[in-house]
This record gives C-alpha cells, structure tokens and sequence, in this order.
C-alpha cells in the first residue's frame, strides 16, 4: 500500500500541472492579440502538456492499480518498467 500513496501524489502533480497549464493559457487569451502566432504556439503546447499529463495519470493509475491487485511491489517491477518503456516509445514515435 505504501506504493500506492507515490501513484496518488504523481496523479494529483499531474492534474496540477495541466489545471495550471490551461490557467496560464485563459489568461494569455484575455491579453494577446486574437491572431497572435504566439498564443496559437501557446495553445498547441497546452494541448500536448494535457495529453502528456493525461498519459501520465492513466499509467499512474494503471500501476497503482497492478500493485493493489498484487500486493507485491517487487515482482511487478518488471511489468511497470516495459509499461513505462511502452509509453516512451510511443511518445518519441509521435514526435
């Protein structure tokens, strides 16, 4: 159970992240100009720190979840490093 508390604090950071993320984005949009270059660039970004922070609470959840179900935090060490290696592939494959 100890574990889990760390997915729960990585879950909760992440969901700070892209709350503070779109924060930061509403108030560019209140002060750019409405075809500023800059704020579309601040927008796409946002879009990929919301999809970034997404995967990381879904594998967060994910590991968390496989450790409750286990109880045994070492044997799916080597499950949760080919998930997380998994999600690093597929993020540098999309870029």
């Amino acid at each position: 159970m100890s574990g889990q508390g760390k997915f729960e604090q990585l879950v909760v950071a992440s969901q700070e992240i892209a709350a503070s993320t779109a924060q930061l984005v509403v108030a560019s949009r209140v002060k750019a100009n409405r075809d500023s270059k800059n704020m579309s660039a601040l927008s796409q970004a946002s879009k990929g720190v919301t999809q970034a922070t997404g995967g990381v609470v879904a594998t967060a959840k994910a590991c968390g979840q496989m450790i409750e179900e286990n109880g045994n935090v070492h044997a799916l060490f080597h499950n949760v490093c080919a998930c997380v290696c998994t999600l690093v592939y597929v993020d540098v494959r999309k870029n």
